[in-house]
């Protein structure tokens, strides 16, 4: 298991870190990865994801603007992508799978 911060204690509008998933020797990649979303105030948190380093980005389901355990299909690159963060509101978000 592997959990990687993709935000932590954001306070303006941002983009996460790319965070690649990562895929040892001949292990197949985990069926479902989970996201926890942490919205303390006011924010919208987007989750995006794409398959190759120049591929572009697409956004995997809704924008959250409330806290939020999320399941997802692995991707090779993931990121979060917080908009519309109000003044003393953070966003704080991670990624975890398993084999």
């Amino acid at each position: 298991m592997s959990v990687t911060v993709l935000m932590k204690d954001v306070s303006a509008s941002t983009v996460g870190q790319e965070t690649s998933l990562r895929i040892i020797g001949t292990r197949e990649p985990p069926g479902h990865m989970a996201v926890q979303i942490s919205v303390q105030g006011t924010a919208e948190v987007q989750i995006q994801g794409r398959i190759a380093r120049d591929a572009p980005w697409f956004n995997m389901g809704p924008a959250h603007s409330i806290s939020a355990l999320i399941h997802i299909h692995p991707v090779q690159f993931l990121r979060a992508v917080a908009n519309d963060v109000a003044a003393g509101s953070t966003v704080s978000v991670w990624a975890v799978w398993a084999w």
